[in-house]
């Protein structure tokens, strides 16, 4: 462009050499209207080559959002069915547990062997959830969850990863509590007895024997430090329930968002 200008003053020179000033000064008028048609020419040309680029780049951005939010709804399914199919396991287990509850002590011990075997292993059972993170995370340990365009799904999708770690921690605290009723078991029971009635895979794939002590597991029953702990295992597997829910309902949430942003781009 300024070899443009320096053309145009050159020629406006050599004119006036050659000229009237009257005539000069029409024919620079002449050529400062085309040198500003031309000047508006190449800023159109420069605007709509930069809205072109910006219209590029947000398609791709647009693309990369949608690959994310479909990736994060699959691994979200996931979650919602785990951490329900979980809820409804842990729902028996409490059942099972106050069943031991009811014939502790003087209560009248109206349970069988097979029963109460069966109750101590939903006592020792935990459920543990371990949802799909990793998509997620590594939009976050990346930096690129701003990719997310819906202000309110990236705080939603930001407070997953706490919601999940005190998920975390109401296990650790029913496994500590679940611990204290297997040392009781080992000083005073037979687990042997609790596993011929246990379904655990474990169980199941390996044949164990029977065990060389007659013993009844349910004199554990006549047990107050057995009492307790069976409690604070329901208690516990409660707290966990109510973490357990709130997981879900944060989930549902956030799938809810997802749905709504990928149909946006159908």
């Amino acid at each position: 462009m300024l070899k443009f200008f320096r053309k145009i003053r050159y020629d406006l020179m050599e004119k006036n050499k050659t000229g009237s000033s009257a005539e000069a000064s029409a024919k620079a008028g002449k050529y400062l209207k085309y040198a500003i048609g031309e000047i508006i020419l190449v800023v159109i040309g420069i605007l709509i080559a930069l809205q072109i680029n910006n219209w590029n780049q947000q398609r791709v951005l647009n693309r990369e959002e949608q690959v994310a939010l479909v990736n994060l709804k699959q691994d979200f399914d996931y979650n919602y069915r785990t951490l329900d199919s979980i809820l409804i396991e842990t729902k028996e287990n409490i059942k099972s547990q106050f069943l031991i509850l009811n014939h502790t002590g003087n209560k009248p011990k109206s349970m069988t062997r097979v029963d109460f075997n069966t109750s101590l292993n939903d006592l020792n059972d935990i459920n543990e959830f371990y949802p799909r993170n990793g998509y997620l995370d590594e939009l976050i340990n990346s930096g690129s969850l701003g990719i997310i365009q819906n202000q309110k799904l990236r705080n939603k999708l930001s407070s997953w990863n706490p919601t999940f770690d005190f998920i975390k921690s109401r296990e650790k605290e029913l496994e500590i509590a679940r611990d204290r009723v297997s040392i009781m078991i080992i000083e005073k029971a037979s687990w042997l007895n609790a596993d011929a009635v246990s379904t655990a895979e474990t169980v199941k794939n390996n044949t164990f024997p029977n065990s060389g002590f007659d013993i009844d597991n349910r004199n554990l029953l006549n047990e107050l430090a057995f009492e307790n702990n069976t409690e604070n295992i329901i208690y516990q597997n409660d707290k966990l329930t109510q973490s357990h829910k709130k997981g879900v309902q944060l989930i549902t949430e956030i799938l809810e968002l997802l749905e709504k942003e990928i149909k946006k781009d159908q």
